[in-house]
């Protein structure tokens, strides 16, 4: 029995265009800031550092994993594109060093940076999270006929369907013939 596709309802077609039009333009100044970061520090000719050219390889090297991820199909919030996300973090910790470097906690460098990039690590997959589950909650099910209820009080009342050689869409075969 093949499966419908997933259609979503007409209300929640407007949230969902809305978060795609606000990632767009999320993801389109963040190119921009980072260009004129580039830029700036070209002009300014900070680019004799050859720290802060490796960073910016780093960087194009990390923009060209999450063409990759594209490329191949999987999401940039799988397993892969969060590690991809976490070395990206890992790379804006320097950049948090050099903003503190006149603090009183220049001594304390290595700790602050580490602590700023796991507030920031945090705070975003937090956010994720939450986004996930709202998006979970919200999202209808595909297929309800099949929905089994957990507890002794659903199994009792379910236990009787699976004699007449019923299979639920997820069974990992199909039952065996009657001979």
């Amino acid at each position: 029995m093949l499966s419908r596709p997933y259609t979503w309802p007409s209300r929640l077609e407007r949230y969902r265009s809305l978060a795609r039009t606000t990632a767009v333009v999320a993801g389109a100044l963040l190119v921009a800031f980072h260009g004129w970061l580039f830029a700036s520090q070209a002009a300014a000719g900070r680019l004799e550092d050859p720290w802060l050219v490796f960073r910016w390889i780093v960087a194009a090297g990390l923009v060209a994993a999450f063409a990759g991820l594209r490329r191949r199909g999987v999401s940039v919030w799988s397993r892969q594109g969060i590690a991809v996300w976490v070395l990206a973090a890992l790379l804006h910790g320097p950049a948090v060093a050099t903003d503190l470097g006149d603090s009183v906690n220049a001594l304390a460098l290595p700790e602050t940076v580490a602590t700023l990039v796991l507030q920031q690590l945090v705070s975003v997959s937090t956010l994720v999270v939450a986004l996930w589950l709202l998006a979970g909650l919200l999202a209808t099910r595909r297929d309800r006929h099949a929905r089994l209820y957990a507890g002794p009080v659903g199994a009792t009342g379910l236990a009787g369907i699976f004699g007449d050689g019923f299979s639920p869409h997820y069974a990992s075969r199909p039952p065996p013939r009657e001979r």
